[in-house]
């Protein structure tokens, strides 16, 4: 339920404290089961920055002690777009931009859904935008074309082998997609806080997703990103054994698209608190991977070496409308990973987005 929330978060403790990367240092952790991925959309370093100056201290994802840079370039070397990065994370393929789970000949891709699947786990698909966004899409779903919202969401519906499909509200002129998923035998779960409470195979659920973190007054009428994870957490862990779990904060790029600092800090503070809740969910187990990334940079924004906490609004400058080529982090917690065996760079500070796939999939197959 969402009420619980608020006892695990205060059992753990919100902050000034460091996030070791593995469950526990005296005992050998338990094989991982469980695998889940948070990402950031448009969530560059300067993102994270920017937070960590607003705040006047580290994000809770900066105190998660592993940590590498990812290379975010599409196929040929192109600034990539949130479907070609979705791609490349959910099946280890680097595509054309605008293209969803399909290689360069446009051939249907096995996405990490799938593969865990396969290996009787439930699996999840969550994002706070519409769930025909690229980001969801490229993780349960194959198209041509981005923008072919109906196709996308069938081809989800009929063969995506998602259990849990969660997203932001349709709006009124799309309702009729709800149809496309309740006639593929998912079951409409109208309201947040009964997601835990469900017995069936496949739900899917919209919901009025809203950053409730500053600067923006929290409005207990609508319904939180860690507070709809957090019911998607009970539903999955139900499986014995385990569960996959893609999670989207999508509004970061929307913050960066618009050159919008406040907008930007606003969906990433609260894609943070939600990381927080997933980290600490995790930390009460051994069985479980977190990896929290981004899938490209948004904006390019620059912060001057000079700027102190609290002196963010002063030195800070958007240098672009669209995606940048600038690496992003990638946090893990939950086991050691050797991030130069999986590196197209054999390197041990820098993989590239198709690298996280090979992390995703070794673990969720039990190999890593």
């Amino acid at each position: 339920m969402l009420k619980k929330i608020t006892s695990l978060i205060l059992a753990v403790g919100l902050f000034g404290f460091t996030v070791s990367c593995k469950a526990g240092s005296d005992t050998k952790p338990k094989e991982i089961k469980n695998v889940i991925l948070l990402i950031g959309d448009g969530m560059g370093p300067n993102q994270i920055r920017a937070g960590e100056l607003y705040k006047e201290r580290k994000l809770f994802m900066q105190t998660i002690e592993q940590s590498v840079k990812v290379n975010t370039y599409s196929v040929y070397g192109d600034i990539t777009d949130s479907a070609a990065a979705a791609t490349a994370l959910a099946t280890g393929t680097s595509t054309k931009n605008g293209v969803v789970g399909r290689n360069t000949d446009l051939v249907d891709l096995e996405t990490i859904v799938d593969i865990a699947h396969g290996l009787g786990k439930r699996t999840g698909v969550i994002t706070t935008e519409e769930l025909y966004g690229a980001t969801p899409m490229g993780f349960s779903s194959h198209s041509d074309n981005r923008n072919y919202q109906d196709e996308l969401l069938i081809t989800a519906a009929q063969s995506s082998n998602v259990n849990l499909f969660a997203s932001y509200k349709l709006s009124s002129s799309k309702q009729y997609m709800v149809g496309y998923f309740t006639e593929n035998g998912y079951k409409y779960v109208e309201n947040a806080d009964e997601i835990s409470e469900c017995t069936e195979d496949k739900i899917i659920g919209f919901y009025d997703i809203h950053a409730q973190a500053e600067p923006m007054t929290i409005d207990p009428l609508l319904v939180s990103f860690d507070g709809l994870i957090s019911e998607a957490l009970e539903y999955l862990a139900k499986d014995e054994d385990g569960f996959f779990l893609m999670a989207e904060g999508a509004h970061i790029d929307h913050g960066g698209h618009n050159n919008d600092i406040e907008y930007m800090l606003r969906e990433l503070l609260s894609f943070d608190d939600m990381v927080r809740y997933v980290v600490e969910w995790a930390s009460k187990r051994d069985d479980t991977l977190v990896i929290v990334t981004a899938d490209h940079e948004t904006g390019g924004l620059e912060i001057s070496d000079e700027a102190q906490y609290g002196e963010l609004f002063d030195y800070y400058r958007w240098t672009s409308k669209g995606h940048t080529g600038t690496d992003v982090w990638l946090f893990a917690y939950g086991d050691e990973i050797d991030f130069k065996s999986y590196s197209t760079f054999e390197s041990e500070e820098q993989i590239k987005n198709i690298d996280v796939f090979s992390i995703l999939k070794a673990y969720v197959r039990g190999e890593a």
